[in-house]
């Protein structure tokens, strides 16, 4: 299938947004996401036991300044993305991974992977492509996962000490 110069421009576009999405939600850039989301976008967390909100109210909500989850890492990948006749909107679908976490009552962190799809529609605007509808669709989580420390912690959480290795 041969795409037009116009096209590709397009999709690359759209990569960016979901690049800059996941930079930007993990490190609460909430002016870069203003660029990414319209003030009505809605959102729908409900297969996941959320809620289903709009960008005006998810923004200064538990999720998004991280006030549930502090421990937040999205990785979206492998988007599928499905332009209407005209080009002026498109429905995308990415893989999600998202480790995410909060502390217990004790204060130990509680680390969980998170596996879904974002289903969005995305609009052209004037300025640029904007995500105007945002479905979560929940695969599956795991949790009981530790917080350790880089390499050493890993070693000690596997019981590795000094020099020993597994053969």
């Amino acid at each position: 299938m041969a795409m037009s110069l116009d096209e590709v421009v397009d999709r690359m576009e759209i990569q960016d947004i979901y690049a800059r999405y996941v930079h930007a939600v993990d490190d609460r850039e909430l002016e870069e996401l203003e660029t990414i989301f319209e003030a009505d976008t809605i959102f729908d967390w409900t297969a996941s036991g959320g809620e289903r909100t709009t960008w005006s109210e998810a923004k200064t909500g538990d999720f998004i300044t991280g006030r549930m989850f502090p421990y937040v890492f999205h990785v979206c990948v492998n988007l599928r993305i499905d332009f209407d006749v005209t080009r002026s909107t498109a429905v995308v679908k990415s893989k999600t991974i998202h480790p995410t976490g909060l502390p217990g009552l004790d204060g130990t962190p509680h680390l969980f992977q998170v596996q879904g799809a974002y289903i969005d529609r995305l609009t052209r605007r004037e300025e640029g492509w904007r995500i105007t509808e945002r479905a979560w669709q929940d695969f599956w989580a795991v949790g009981g996962l530790e917080l350790v420390d880089g390499i050493p912690g890993m070693l000690r959480a596997a019981g590795v000490v000094g020099d020993e290795r597994p053969e």
